[in-house]
């Protein structure tokens, strides 16, 4: 994975200003280092749709897409590649994909809406997609950075350069997310004096802590999932639920994984070893790992796959461990090639370790990672 974001920021930028044969020539040279980011090719494939380089905005958008089939930018690029091409049906049945997954989606709407309108006249609407009209459906690059700075010039003098309005000036044209707001989660001190359960009699405990463990496990899960760090806050979590921690502190626990997202290839921290979580497997349930190797025992349907993850085989060399690998949706795997997956660790009934997978990637030219 690239250890920097700078190169994507600069690429990003360029976008912005329509410089998109400057992005091209940016990028095209990274694309090993970069080959596990979603944002590389998505700006690589927009550069070359822009620039009606059809062949090339195929190839880094389905590059992409193998990294994850769930980033709604991707597709509606893909769909809006498919419309300036012609393939009608196609583009709307990505459209609908989009409007499947987010049913307020007005880029999707709008496109589906002038389809509809235009469908009426076969000729209309080969006129319309060759046209510079359809750049309207084109991935969004943003306000051109020139005039970003005009009107943030023209914004402060209006506000009489108050430090105040500039402030709210900055977060406008640079919105940060914040997390979820966790004060309702912090520990009142009745709940941190009385943080074990006082009868063990009844259950099963992995993890025998003292109040001093099971309040520091949980400020700590809080304190990581701010920095973004969810899995290692996941950690935290599952030593609380596992432990003879109290109900309510377990409740809030259970509460506070409710706000955690899942990763993609370029945003997942804290990878966890393969020998880490076989060791432990309930102190990493529900955790996001990214394991290489390769696979055997395939077997798909049109509802799912799964297949056994030979992890650390990728080479060929040794394998470190052998792991049922699950996932929900149809999958289109090369047993014959290396991957590396991205998934979430499960633990079955029998304390069998499995994972759930979410996306994989193989090498397009078959060679290691």
């Amino acid at each position: 994975m690239p250890k920097s974001t700078g190169l994507l920021k600069t690429a990003c930028r360029l976008l912005r200003a329509r410089k998109f044969f400057k992005v091209i020539t940016l990028l095209e040279p990274h694309e090993d280092d970069y080959r596990y980011s979603v944002d590389f090719y998505y700006y690589l494939g927009t550069a070359c749709l822009y620039q009606d380089d059809r062949a090339g905005a195929k190839s880094y958008f389905d590059a992409a897409r193998k990294i994850t089939v769930s980033d709604s930018r991707v597709i509606l690029a893909q769909a809006a590649l498919f419309l300036r091409r012609g393939e009608i049906d196609t583009a709307v049945g990505y459209y609908l994909d989009v409007l499947d997954r987010n049913p307020k989606n007005r880029l999707a709407q709008q496109a589906l809406t002038m389809i509809k309108a235009k469908s009426k006249s076969s000729e209309l609407l080969s006129e319309f997609v060759t046209s510079r009209g359809i750049r309207k459906f084109y991935p969004p690059l943003g306000m051109h950075p020139a005039l970003k700075v005009l009107l943030a010039m023209l914004l402060v003098i209006v506000m009489g350069y108050s430090g105040f309005y500039f402030a709210k000036l900055q977060r406008a044209l640079n919105p940060v997310q914040p997390r979820a707001d966790l004060s309702a989660f912090v520990l009142s001190v009745d709940q941190r004096n009385n943080a074990l359960q006082e009868d063990l009699s009844g259950g099963t405990y992995r993890y025998i802590l003292t109040a001093r463990q099971v309040n520091e496990a949980y400020d700590a899960a809080r304190n990581l999932f701010q920095q973004h760090r969810d899995n290692a806050a996941q950690i935290e979590i599952n030593r609380i639920l596992h432990s003879n921690a109290s109900k309510a502190i377990q409740q809030n626990a259970r509460m506070l994984m409710q706000y955690m997202k899942e990763p993609t290839f370029d945003s997942f921290t804290d990878n966890i070893p393969y020998l880490d979580v076989a060791k432990d497997p309930y102190l990493y349930m529900d955790c996001w790992v990214v394991w290489r190797g390769r696979i055997t025992n395939a077997q798909s349907s049109h509802d799912g796959f799964t297949c056994d993850l030979l992890v650390g085989y990728e080479n060929l060399l040794r394998v470190e461990g052998l792991v049922p690998l699950v996932f929900e949706q149809a999958m289109e795997i090369d047993g014959t090639l290396p991957l590396q997956v991205l998934g979430q660790i499960g633990v079955r009934e029998d304390g069998k370790l499995y994972v759930r997978g979410k996306s994989i990637y193989q090498p397009r030219d078959g060679s290691s990672f």
